[in-house]
């Protein structure tokens, strides 16, 4: 429940995120920037780190069962830290 919870949170973040971003790239596009650069990077980082969070989640839930056909190395090494005795 708590994950599913956090990784509802997490899409929401993404897509709020992305939101801002495209208003931001929209405003840049016709000469109006509507975000200075710090809070640019700050909603640049919270969509790439809600996106990797997800990607992670659900490569742990292929992996779990068992449906991973191409292996993705950092995740398995995070995946499997602390299950090797």
């Amino acid at each position: 429940m708590r994950r599913t919870v956090v990784s509802l949170a997490a899409f929401a973040v993404a897509v709020y995120s992305f939101s801002a971003l495209w208003g931001a790239a929209r405003g840049a596009w016709t000469g109006r920037p509507t975000l200075p650069p710090g809070p640019f990077l700050i909603y640049a980082a919270a969509f790439v780190g809600s996106l990797l969070y997800l990607a992670f989640v659900l490569y742990a839930a292929d992996r779990a069962a068992g449906r991973v056909r191409r292996r993705i190395g950092a995740f398995d090494r995070l995946l499997d830290r602390g299950h090797h005795g």
